[in-house]
Formats: C-alpha cells, sequence, structure tokens
C-alpha cells in the first residue's frame, strides 16, 4: 500500500515536468529572429546587410503620404501589415525604397531591430527586399 502512494506523487511530479518543459520549448521556437544593431563609439549605426537573419514582413504602402509630426510638419508614407486594416503613418522611411506617389505598393521588407535606439528615433528600420506588386490608384 505504501508504494501505491510512492509512485503516484513520482508520477505526478513527471507529467507536470514534461508539460511545462514542452511548453517552454515551443514558445521559445515561435519567436520571430531579428539581428539587433548598436551604434559604435561615435553613435553611428552600422549599414544594415539584407543577408543577415532579421524577420521578414509583407506591408502595403498607400497611394498618398499624409501630413504628421516628427520633429516638425512633414509628410508621412502610410502603412499597413494586412489590406483590410486601416492605414497607419509611418514616421521613418524604408531603406531602399523610391515612392512615388499615386502607387500602391505591396512590399517584402526585412525589420531589423535596433537596441538603444537615440529617445527621438524608432527603434527599428526596415530595409527594402523586393517591391511584390504595385498599381496605380
Amino acid at each position: 500500500m505504501l508504494s501505491k502512494w510512492l509512485v503516484l506523487p513520482t508520477l505526478l511530479g513527471a507529467l507536470m515536468f514534461f508539460t511545462v518543459t514542452g511548453c517552454t520549448e515551443s514558445t521559445r521556437s515561435a519567436e520571430p529572429q531579428v539581428a539587433v544593431k548598436t551604434p559604435n563609439e561615435s553613435g553611428v549605426y552600422p549599414p544594415v546587410l539584407t543577408e543577415n537573419t532579421e524577420a521578414t514582413l509583407i506591408l502595403w504602402v498607400a497611394a498618398e503620404k499624409r501630413e504628421c509630426m516628427a520633429v516638425g510638419p512633414t509628410e508621412c508614407l502610410q502603412v499597413r501589415y494586412n489590406p483590410n486594416e486601416d492605414w497607419q503613418l509611418l514616421y521613418g522611411d524604408i531603406v531602399g525604397f523610391d515612392y512615388q506617389p499615386g502607387q500602391v505598393y505591396q512590399l517584402e521588407v526585412s525589420e531589423v531591430i535596433i537596441a538603444e535606439p537615440p529617445a527621438d528615433a524608432p527603434d527599428r528600420q526596415w530595409i527594402l527586399r523586393q517591391i511584390i506588386s504595385s498599381h496605380a490608384e
């Protein structure tokens, strides 16, 4: 009778261990891998190369820019991650992307996280990988 009481807690403990370990592993592998860039001693960020392991995003760019407020009044691109979402202002630019007014774009971009960006700068940088499609609107 005593051996039954020792086996049950051991089995429950083992079951809990494998459940927690399995959940931890699957959560870790689902996180996107992005490259983190840090500035050199002069405060200059190194050039970003698209061969690095960054997150790849698909996004849409609207046919017209909208007024926005950055350091001062300016115009911002409008972007969205899904064609059914509302447009959001992009305070910055997409490296390598030559925006032409009147065109709606679908882009593939690399997203690079910037470690310790200046207070008035974004914490990520988008680099154009390819223009998937564009059409006049």
